[in-house]
């Protein structure tokens, strides 16, 4: 089969995009809506910062490509704006977190569409769990060995990414005890999880190419997993993060992200099933979590782990010019995560419709 088409290398080394799944939300009550068609036709004519999901209760926000971290953070909230707007013409609000806290998942409406017809055929009932939001870091490599070392890298840093990220304690009017049940629900899905570890690009070539032969996927896009190449892009795609309603947490993972891209050489692939045990410990307790050490067999909180990281990825922050938004990651340890700050809006508020309220007013501000 010929070689998969690509854009690696057509940006230099390291840019940075996000996309961000934001909730529709009836302010009036709270709950989700369908109301993507409204939010898409309000927007400017040729706006492309925004498009549809699987639900038509999700828009998501597509930023331009950022040559720093710097870049994305002094735009973030402008871009936010972009998608607000519309939204609060079409009569809705938006929402980042993980999950909605109150609305019943089986009550939503699959967006029309060729794609989301097939994933809806594929994935059956469970089609119906996937009401899921996140963000998306994209991280431009210069070629696919190098989106393969760097795949292989943010895999090994899934345990940590998703304590630090954690975002959805509340689904369907009740807390579930995880800190991130979204993953958990998205593990429903096919091709979901960690990636498999792929020495080059060659194999992931020559392995995506085996399902497309089978008839299991038209393409790599179906490729679900926590972190993949994105050959179109041109980037390696971390996934596992949930959606975050504080703009300065996604500026911070993204800083995070680009930096483990830039020195993806320094860590070799990890055993997939030890990285899976943590993996696990970040989704039950977030940052409270206790990561493991199998070559070791020494234990380690995730907040210490996530300090020693910043420690040594400094030095290659200072290279890429974000060192002020990486440094952004030990405020998410001092303020607390997505997951906390939800929990403590409930302890203070005692309802999840308050931490509705909380998302809405914190992810778009009037």
């Amino acid at each position: 089969m010929a070689g998969m088409e690509t854009s690696f290398g057509a940006t230099r080394p390291y840019t940075v995009g996000v996309e961000e799944e934001f909730q529709l939300v009836d302010p009036s009550t709270l709950e989700l809506v369908p109301a993507i068609e409204s939010v898409l036709g309000a927007a400017p004519e040729g706006s492309g910062r925004m498009a549809p999901e699987l639900f038509q209760d999700c828009v998501e926000m597509r930023s331009p490509v950022f040559p720093t971290v710097a870049g994305l953070s002094r735009e973030l909230r402008a871009l936010r704006r972009e998608v607000s707007g519309p939204a609060r013409e079409a009569g809705v609000g938006i929402a980042a977190s993980g999950l909605h806290p109150l609305s019943d998942p089986f009550a939503q409406k699959i967006t029309p569409g060729e794609r989301y017809r097939r994933m809806e055929e594929e994935l059956g009932a469970l089609a119906r769990l996937q009401i899921i939001y996140a963000l998306h870091v994209h991280v431009g490599v210069p070629d696919g060995d190098a989106a393969i070392a760097a795949t292989n890298a943010l895999a090994r840093h899934t345990p940590l990414l998703t304590a630090l990220s954690a975002n959805s304690p509340f689904w369907h009017g009740m807390d579930t005890g995880f800190a991130c049940a979204r993953v958990k629900i998205r593990d429903a899905s096919p091709r979901s999880g960690l990636p498999p570890t792929f020495r080059d690009w060659a194999e992931f070539e020559d392995y995506t190419d085996a399902l497309v032969a089978m008839g299991n996927i038209p393409d790599y896009s179906w490729f679900w997993w926590d972190v993949r190449p994105h050959p179109r892009h041109g980037t390696v795609e971390l996934r596992v993060l949930d959606a975050q309603a504080e703009p300065a947490y996604v500026v911070s993972l993204a800083a995070l992200t680009q930096c483990l891209v830039a020195t993806a050489e320094e860590y070799a692939p990890e055993d997939p099933r030890f990285v899976s045990e943590n993996k696990w410990r970040a989704i039950r307790r977030g940052l409270d979590a206790r990561f493991y050490d199998f070559s070791t067999g020494v234990e380690k909180g995730a907040r210490e782990t996530a300090r020693d990281l910043v420690a040594r990825l400094r030095p290659v922050s200072q290279d890429l010019g974000c060192e002020a938004e990486l440094e952004g990651t030990l405020e998410i340890l001092d303020r607390g995560s997505g997951a906390e700050l939800q929990r403590a809006v409930y302890e203070r508020r005692g309802s999840l419709a308050d931490v509705v309220k909380y998302l809405l007013e914190t992810t778009a501000p009037d």
